[in-house]
C-alpha cells in the first residue's frame, strides 16, 4: 500500500486542507480527491519513504504493510482525465494552505472543500479584525461587497464556471468541469483582485467617510434586505443592467395608472 502526496503538505495537512493523494493498493492506482481514506494511516508507520514523478509531478511516497480493507467506491480510477481533477484540487488546496500561511492579511481567502472540485471564496477574519471599523459602517460595507460581488460574477462568467452566493461576502464556485490551467489562470486573477482592493480598503473608507451623506443609499438601506439586495445584483451581474429593466418595470407599470389608455 503506497500513499502519494504533494510535498507542499505534511501527511496531516492533506486532511486539514482536504487536498488529493493518490493511494496504490494491490499495484493499482487510485485518486482520493480529499484524501479522507489517510486517516486509516496516520497512526502507522511507513515502512518506507521516498519521491517519485508521475505525469510530470513530483510526489513524496509513503509505503505501508497492511491489510486494510479501503472502501473503494470512494476512490476514483487513475486516469488522465481524474488526474487533471487531482490537479485542480491540489491547486485549491494548495492555495488555501498560501493563503493560511502567506496570504493571511489579505481581504478574502480560498478555501478547498469536500463536494468534489469546488472552492469557497469569503471574508478572512484576520482582515475584519483589523478593519472593524470599516466593516462596521453599513453603507461602506455594502457598497465593498457590491464591488466584490460584481467582479467575482464577471470573473466566474469569464471562465464560465458555475457559483452560487448564500451569504454576505461568501461565494462557492463549481470546477468540476474546468480545466487545471482555467482554474489555474482564475485563482491567479482572484489573487490579483484581492492583493490590491485589500490595499486599498483603508483609504477607500477614509475617503468615503468624507463624502456627503447619501439620502439615496440611507434609503436603499432601510428600505431593502441587504442580503436579497445583494443576491440580485449577483445574478444579474451588472447593477447598469439591473436599474434598466427597473425602468422597463416602471414603464410596465403605468399600465395600471388611472390615465392609462386600454384597447
Amino acid at each position: 500500500m503506497k500513499i502519494y502526496h504533494d510535498p507542499n503538505f505534511a501527511l496531516q495537512e492533506l486532511l486539514d486542507y482536504y487536498a488529493p493523494s493518490i493511494l496504490e493498493i494491490n499495484g493499482e492506482k487510485f485518486i482520493d480527491l480529499h484524501s479522507l481514506n489517510i486517516v486509516n494511516f496516520l497512526g502507522l508507520q511507513p515502512i518506507n519513504r521516498y519521491h517519485e514523478e508521475i505525469n510530470e509531478c513530483f510526489f513524496n511516497v509513503n509505503e505501508y504493510e497492511t491489510n486494510e480493507i479501503l472502501p473503494l467506491e470512494n476512490l476514483l480510477p487513475f486516469n488522465s482525465e481524474n488526474f487533471e481533477k487531482f490537479k485542480i484540487s491540489n491547486t485549491l488546496s494548495f492555495e488555501y494552505l498560501k493563503y493560511n500561511e502567506v496570504y493571511n492579511n489579505l481581504f478574502l481567502k480560498v478555501e478547498n472543500t469536500l463536494n468534489n472540485l469546488e472552492c469557497v471564496i469569503s471574508l478572512n477574519n484576520n482582515f475584519l479584525t483589523q478593519h472593524f471599523e470599516a466593516f462596521a459602517d453599513v453603507g461602506f460595507e455594502f457598497l465593498l461587497e457590491l464591488n466584490v460581488i460584481l467582479t467575482i460574477k464577471n470573473l466566474v462568467c469569464k471562465y464560465s464556471f458555475g457559483s452560487r452566493f448564500n451569504h454576505p461576502f461568501a461565494f462557492r464556485i463549481e470546477l468540476s468541469n474546468a480545466s487545471y490551467n482555467q482554474v489555474y489562470e482564475f485563482l491567479q486573477e482572484f489573487r490579483d483582485f484581492n492583493t490590491k482592493i485589500s490595499k486599498r480598503i483603508p483609504a477607500l473608507y477614509s475617503r468615503f467617510k468624507q463624502l456627503p451623506k447619501s439620502d439615496e443609499l440611507e434609503r436603499i438601506l432601510k428600505n431593502s434586505t441587504i442580503d436579497s439586495f445583494s443576491k440580485t445584483i449577483y445574478n444579474y451581474g451588472s447593477v447598469e443592467l439591473f436599474i434598466t429593466d427597473l425602468r422597463k418595470l416602471v414603464e410596465l407599470l403605468a399600465l395600471f395608472s388611472e390615465n392609462s389608455t386600454l384597447d
